[in-house]
């Protein structure tokens, strides 16, 4: 909607100024002056109109990467998740032949925080850092995905 008033005022705005400048060789009156400073302050806002309508279609177009990087950070924290499990289901058979009491109900992120072992692991605890970084990612490109719809509905209708 924005782009469709930017153009309708271009086209509007362009006319005057031909015709300002044929009718008016020198600026006698105050109207010619008021005329004048009419139609800048006109074209003035038309194209601050459109650096900002350029500027949403911009935020607007990459609403078709973030799902892509979503998936991508998604993919990376299930093969985080399955190396996790991998290491957290040695720990529990080392654990169930000390200790034949042991459930394993929980989900592999649950089990490596109850383990204090299973923590101070360094590859452990990287992939843990990574996995905890990737999920506030994920969040981050959500709100961004958001806030595009937002920035669409201004791009459609001005708001």
């Amino acid at each position: 909607m924005i782009t469709l008033l930017l153009v309708i005022s271009a086209v509007c705005i362009i006319p005057c100024i031909i015709i300002l400048i044929k009718t008016y060789d020198d600026f006698d009156s105050p109207s010619d002056v008021l005329l004048t400073i009419g139609i800048t302050v006109f074209a003035l806002g038309i194209v601050i109109c459109g650096i900002w309508d350029i500027t949403l279609a911009t935020d607007v177009a990459t609403e078709r990467i973030l799902d892509s990087k979503i998936e991508m950070y998604q993919e990376e924290n299930a093969r985080i998740e399955q190396s996790i499990d991998t290491l957290v289901k040695s720990y529990l058979q080392h654990e169930r032949d000390t200790f034949k009491d042991l459930k394993t109900d929980e989900s592999p992120i649950t089990l490596v925080t109850l383990f204090p072992e299973l923590k101070s692991d360094a590859l452990m605890q990287q992939q843990m850092e990574i996995y905890v970084a990737n999920n506030q990612t994920i969040k981050s490109l959500r709100e961004q995905k958001i806030e595009i719809a937002r920035k669409k509905w201004l791009l459609n209708f001005g708001g």
